[in-house]
């Protein structure tokens, strides 16, 4: 009886021990949701849905993984890259490839990535940067879907203004990010409420 009443024992305190360390790594891979615009190159605003996903970043490996639904890109420019955005100071950092586009995505059916985060960064340590963005940039860059040919010195705008650069296909808030993503009442276009002054509605 005293042997299976510790046997029960060390039962609950592994239990114990998995739960904690389950909802430890739960608080580091914290869900994101990704929004995009319908009102940006590429997007039928009467047929097409808003391109949106989810998004973690998983400290300990690194990099950022996740999926999307919805997303389209301009013609001739079907490579996705991820860049990390400072809204205030208006600058971008290249973090690396999200691929080609995943086509055809919706219901079920949904394109999958996985963004290994250069070393500046780890720990999530983003400093300014408060915005993960995806951008479409030229089919060339990427060769069979994940080779990068070419790497982008700056991220891409859009077609439609060119006033509108960078243009995030999707983006979402970096982790600890002491700022909120608002939107501007049009499609999926968002501004961030930090220092005012020096903001202005992104696609």
């Amino acid at each position: 009886m005293k042997r299976m009443l510790l046997t029960l024992g060390l039962v609950a305190v592994a239990c114990g021990y998995a739960l904690t360390v389950g909802s430890q790594t739960g608080q580091k891979h914290e869900v994101q949701q990704m929004y995009g615009s319908l009102l940006i190159d590429g997007y039928d605003f009467k047929k097409d849905i808003g391109p949106k996903g989810t998004i973690i970043y998983d400290e300990e490996k690194n990099e950022f993984r996740g999926t999307y639904i919805g997303l389209k890109m301009p013609q001739g420019r079907r490579s996705i890259f991820a860049w990390v955005h400072d809204t205030v100071n208006q600058k971008s950092e290249y973090l690396g490839p999200v691929g080609w586009l995943q086509v055809e995505t919706g219901g079920k059916k949904k394109g999958k990535f996985t963004i290994k985060v250069p070393d500046q960064f780890k720990g999530g340590n983003f400093g300014s940067y408060e915005l993960i963005g995806f951008t479409a940039e030229k089919t060339s860059y990427i060769k069979n879907g994940t080779e990068v040919v070419e790497k982008p010195t700056e991220p891409s705008g859009s077609d439609i203004d060119a006033k509108l650069k960078p243009a995030f296909y999707l983006n979402a808030p970096l982790p600890g990010a002491d700022t909120q993503v608002h939107y501007c009442g049009h499609g999926g276009d968002f501004f961030v409420a930090k220092d005012l002054d020096k903001q202005f509605c992104y696609d």
